[in-house]
């Protein structure tokens, strides 16, 4: 089994900073058009462990001591150190721009998660951000976004947006009209897959692989999946009553899940606008689908008492064998359970062509409160601090950032690659429409009181009316 450890330098740059600072008075900008004269370049590439490479110059620039501050929800006060080499020659990299340019930057949470929307909105409004630039998850972005509270980053010449550093992905989902609104760095972030215990794969009679295997050969269908979830799904003491299930999932997991195995959104964007497609057929065919596996009895039900995510512990504790989650919790959760666990994509529709998933990231944002000049100062440190490392810009392989927390390298060399082919991922645009009440559906799994058609009939006002006020 092939374990590499994390790049930490390529997970630094997939996080944003911001600053404590508060707005202030506007200043005047320099420049009438609001535009920075200089920008920051790219280092050139460099294999690792050759001799120092000679950077691509840089625009001199005095940044005037600015304290920058990443605003995000998880991270300590106190930068870790190191742990290796790379990490080393990283923090070497940037306390030396630092130095160069005469700003300063750290990483710290703002907010915990409940509290960031608030946080972001309250803060920026106050014309006092709680950061320069602040870190949101996808679904945080919408309410401060519809405010007009996040700067339009296309003005920033610092930021060349057709630069492969960046996520095209969410800058496409932060486009309106010639504005872009949010970035990130890297590769999109494909969440979304099914987890099995091997072990009790083995003990249902089944090959521990089998879902690589019909991965493999394109015949992981959602028919074939409801045939294994009825070998794991046992009465193993015939009193009527299953003794061991075949998996227990949480709501808008694995109803997000299969509604995208279908190539289709919740939410769909057509001529520029946001359009509610959840009353389509392919949404319908999806939850009918899984409300068969629930009334056949193959979904666990939580235990009188238990707490909302009882599900997470549950599978590492092998209470039963399968669970739709994000690929984030192999590493948080999972990663030193006792059984071994195996990752596929969800299953497609008989008949489909293609696997499908969906993707989502944290989001880059620098508060629309900031004048031309100063958000140019925070845009030039930011797009330097993602530069690649020199001497490791070809290092970090977007494989480390997962072999450390998988247990074979079949999760990510074929379920986790196939995320980034052509046609497989989709973007969520439901995250941009506000008072949005995705919960009303998927809290409904697995459909045992009302039908999903009856179920989506039920949503229809209040879902057109959030999209119509988004659609504004």
């Amino acid at each position: 089994m092939r374990i590499k450890k994390y790049a930490a330098a390529f997970l630094a740059a997939t996080t944003v900073l911001g600053s404590l600072a508060a707005c202030g008075k506007k200043e005047t900008s320099t420049d009438p058009t609001g535009t920075p004269t200089n920008s920051a370049t790219t280092a050139p590439t460099q294999p690792a462990g050759t001799t120092k490479p000679t950077a691509t110059p840089i625009p001199a620039r005095d940044l005037g001591g600015m304290e920058i501050i990443i605003g995000d929800h998880w991270s300590p006060e106190e930068e870790p150190e190191p742990s290796n080499a790379q990490e080393e020659a990283t923090k070497a990299y940037r306390e030396k721009i630092m130095a160069d340019y005469n700003f300063k930057m750290r990483q710290t949470a703002v907010a915990d998660w409940g509290g960031m929307t608030d946080t972001c909105t309250t803060s920026i409004l106050a014309n006092a951000p709680a950061a320069q630039v602040f870190v949101l998850d996808a679904s945080f972005v919408a309410k401060p976004m519809s405010n007009g509270l996040f700067y339009d980053l296309s003005t920033l010449a610092e930021f060349d947006l057709s630069d492969e550093k960046w996520n095209q992905t969410v800058i496409e989902l932060m486009t309106k009209g010639s504005a872009v609104y949010g970035l990130a760095v890297g590769k999109p972030e494909a969440r979304g897959g099914l987890y099995w215990n091997k072990r009790l794969f083995e003990e249902a009679g089944l090959d521990p692989n089998l879902p690589y295997e019909l991965q493999k050969s394109g015949q992981w269908t959602w028919s074939k999946f409801k045939e294994i979830c009825g070998q794991l799904t046992r009465d193993t003491n015939a009193d009527g009553v299953p003794d061991t299930y075949a998996m227990a999932n949480f709501g808008p997991d694995i109803c997000k899940q299969f509604i995208t195995s279908t190539g289709v959104e919740l939410v769909k964007v057509e001529n520029g606008k946001f359009v509610n497609n959840s009353n389509s057929q392919e949404v319908l065919n999806a939850l009918n689908f899984l409300k068969e596996l629930g009334d056949a009895g193959y979904e666990m039900p939580a235990p009188e008492g238990a707490q909302w995510d009882w599900f997470k512990a549950a599978f590492s504790d092998a209470w039963f064998a399968m669970q739709f989650n994000e690929t984030y919790m192999a590493g948080q959760m999972w990663k030193d359970m006792e059984d071994d666990f195996g990752f596929v994509c969800c299953p497609k529709p008989d008949g489909s062509d293609t696997y499908h998933t969906y993707y989502s990231d944290n989001v880059v944002i620098i508060p629309s409160c900031y004048d031309a000049e100063t958000a140019s100062k925070i845009a030039f440190a930011y797009n330097l601090w993602t530069n690649p490392t020199p001497g490791y810009e070809d290092e970090g392989d977007w494989k480390d950032l997962y072999y450390n927390n998988f247990r074979d390298e079949r999760a990510v060399d074929e379920s986790i690659a196939t995320f980034w082919e052509p046609g497989v991922g989709l973007v969520l645009h439901m995250s941009l429409v506000y008072n949005l009440d995705t919960g009303a559906l998927f809290y409904s799994y697995p459909f045992r009181s009302q039908t999903p058609a009856e179920k989506i009939e039920e949503i229809q006002n209040s879902w057109n009316d959030a999209i119509n006020e988004a659609n504004k």
